[in-house]
């Protein structure tokens, strides 16, 4: 059954879509909205705590309310006791001018009836004079003393600021310190009103104790704390988190509401940080009004004793009643709710992700199976069955494929039928064609090899018959020539010259006939090779004494051999690759006037190859034309001398015989810096030769 690769990775692709997506919204979202959780549990924990600070602070604002309402009433209070004297005394002057009472007793008695008036709890009214001079007083530890300088406990004076605000601002208020008469041990704060009556040069005041006010203060604050406790222990941040509240007490710090009852009134000195050993309550006021809040170890209540687990508390500190206000929350309570909501959406995000990949698996396989059958059926026509058709019903592109698919393969049928027919008559065409040209490659070598064979031997005689001239000449006949003749010297300089002419030609013309028959031999396939263990120093030096006759006139010319040590030996044709050692040393001798001429030699053990090189100070070769080199009857011309020597031949047969062995040639080269030919020979053992 064909195995579909393209359902596989379509179907991958979508999976691993829909998983890359889910997996980076749950990580992405996730980090986010468990951080998000956790700010707004702690911006609950703190909004609870604002919130109980309100409520403190509308405590407080009603017993201020309370307290500034009560000293009106009081006020109000006062200023009718002293519009009352006021009226007495008025009633009583009246009546001495009336003649009723006697003018001279009218001030005792009205000093008297005013030192006798109680009202209230056992309030009174006194008089002074502008000194501070007590006129009218019951107290008679008091009455008829300077009180100018009279003080209350706290240092503060009485009598004097009475009466100077009286000359003042005619009327007035002053608290102090002053104890109640008869019954009051304990000096308490007095409120007093006063009026100048400058008729008489009287200042005339009352005061009341205001300690009423403040126990009935204390009284609603008590109340008020017992509804916030009320409040508070039904108050729970996240799981267990509560508020609580302490303040400062004569000398210590008492807890003042806590949800648990047995703590409340307890010395908060006795609860210590269990990791810093610093007071509890010394940690939790430095952190008062901060927004981090304090983060300590503290025991559960279900594992009491333990101080191992995460607690974050907030505080904020009322002023007015010197209390410290703190909510306390476990810090997993606080991420238990990020938790549980990360779980759920990982959890839907994991159903989501199922079904999407069910989703996936159902469309890839419908958009899939039609292009399955058509795969299907392509490879049944590839075997070749042309007469396989795809049914596919479908009125999108799909079935548009189908339907261009069949036309296509029945025109296919009616095309490779006609094509078999023009393919047999080509094929008969091309073997005819075939059988003339190997006849004429075949009459071709035997032309080359005959020619050859004529053309070398008259042109070994010519060789051998010049040689014979030349050493007769030079032997017998110029000992007997009279070179004071300058006639004579340049005809036998000439005579001698056209020998030499007719010596090299020769030579030049037996190795380009050489050179065709080798190539002619390799291209057809019948050149016979040898194996033989070739030694790489052995065959250098033989080339070097080979080439030896080129180097008459070039003195200018240096040879050198570099030889690594221990260059293995290899098998091959001796002969012909001696022929490439000598072919490529040659060049560099015929194309170098002076400078160096190198040989080197080197193994490389990793690709089990040895590298022969042969580099010269020569004219160079240019970039473009160092592929031509190794090219049939390619001369570069010009660019290495002006009159080329040589068949053309040299090396592409040289890469003939390297390539023969496995092994690879080529040229670095720079025109007007020399040139460097190398050529690499794979390392054979003796015994495992390849064969010709």
């Amino acid at each position: 059954m064909f195995k579909s690769k393209l359902f596989i990775r379509y179907f991958s692709t979508i999976v691993i879509v829909i998983a890359t997506f889910t997996a980076a919204i749950y990580f992405f979202s996730i980090t986010f909205i468990k951080e998000t959780i956790y700010e707004i549990e702690k911006s609950s924990a703190k909004t609870v705590l604002n919130n109980v600070y309100e409520i403190v602070h509308t405590i407080d604002h009603s017993m201020e309310s309370y307290r500034e309402s009560a000293l009106a009433a009081k006020k109000r209070e006062l200023k009718n006791v002293i519009m009352m004297a006021e009226s007495y005394i008025n009633i009583m002057e009246a009546q001495a001018k009336a003649g009723t009472i006697s003018q001279g007793n009218v001030e005792k008695e009205i000093l008297e009836t005013l030192s006798n008036f109680k009202y209230g709890n056992n309030d009174y009214i006194f008089v002074t004079d502008y000194n501070s001079f007590i006129l009218a007083h019951p107290d008679k530890s008091v009455l008829h003393t300077d009180c100018s300088k009279l003080a209350d406990v706290t240092g503060k004076l009485v009598v004097y600021p009475i009466v100077e605000g009286a000359l003042k601002y005619g009327e007035g208020y002053h608290t102090y310190k002053w104890k109640r008469l008869e019954t009051g041990d304990e000096p308490l704060d007095k409120l007093t009103y006063y009026k100048n009556l400058p008729d008489r040069k009287w200042v005339l005041a009352t005061g009341v104790y205001i300690d009423d006010i403040e126990k009935a203060m204390n009284s609603m604050k008590m109340s008020a704390i017992d509804n916030l406790r009320q409040i508070l222990r039904d108050v729970k941040l996240a799981k267990t988190g509560y508020v609580f509240i302490f303040g400062a007490q004569g000398n210590g710090y008492y807890m003042t509401i806590h949800p648990i009852k047995a703590m409340e009134s307890t010395n908060m000195k006795q609860y210590f940080d269990p990791v810093t050993k610093i007071p509890l309550y010394k940690e939790l006021i430095a952190v008062a009004d901060k927004p981090d809040g304090l983060r300590y170890k503290w025991d559960r209540p279900n594992d009491p004793g333990h101080y191992v687990y995460d607690k974050i508390a907030f505080v904020r500190y009322y002023k007015p009643f010197d209390w410290y206000i703190g909510s306390s929350v476990y810090v997993d309570e606080l991420e238990s709710s990020s938790r549980i909501l990360g779980n759920r959406i990982l959890a839907i995000a994991f159903l989501s992700l199922i079904f999407l990949v069910f989703l996936g698996y159902v469309f890839s396989k419908k958009m899939v199976a039609p292009l399955k059958m058509l795969a299907e059926t392509a490879l049944r026509i590839k075997g070749g069955d042309l007469t396989a058709t795809i049914t596919i019903n479908r009125d999108d592109e799909i079935g548009i494929l189908a339907d261009a698919f069949n036309s296509m393969v029945g025109e296919l049928k009616e095309n490779i039928m006609s094509l078999d027919a023009k393919v047999n008559e080509r094929t008969s065409e091309l073997q005819a064609a075939y059988d003339k040209l190997k006849a004429v490659d075949e009459m071709k070598s035997a032309f080359l090899s005959n020619v050859s064979h004529e053309l070398r031997t008259p042109l070994t005689s010519v060789l051998g018959f010049a040689e014979i001239i030349k050493q007769s000449f030079e032997e017998t006949v110029m000992p007997h020539v009279n070179m004071e003749s300058k006639k004579v010297e340049r005809s036998a300089k000439r005579i001698s010259e056209n020998i030499e002419i007719i010596i090299s030609e020769s030579e030049r013309l037996t190795a380009l006939i050489n050179d065709v028959l080798d190539i002619t031999k390799m291209e057809a396939g019948k050149m016979v090779w040898k194996k033989d263990t070739i030694k790489i120093y052995q065959l250098i030096n033989h080339a070097i004494r080979a080439i030896s006759p080129l180097l008459r006139g070039k003195e200018a010319l240096r040879f050198a051999v570099a030889m690594e040590e221990n260059v293995p030996d290899t098998v091959g044709d001796y002969d012909r690759i001696l022929q490439v050692v000598i072919n490529l040393i040659s060049n560099a001798v015929k194309f170098s006037k002076e400078g160096d001429i190198t040989i080197r030699a080197s193994s490389d053990d990793n690709n089990g190859e040895i590298l022969v090189s042969v580099t010269d100070d020569g004219i160079g070769i240019p970039a473009e034309e160092q592929e031509m080199v190794f090219e049939k009857f390619k001369q570069i011309g010009d660019t290495l001398t002006d009159k080329p020597k040589g068949s053309g031949l040299g090396l592409p047969i040289s890469k003939e015989i390297v390539e023969h062995h496995r092994g690879r040639i080529w040229v670095e080269s720079e025109p007007g810096r020399g040139s460097i030919f190398s050529f690499t020979l794979p390392v054979v053992q003796a015994e495992a030769a390849p064969s010709a």
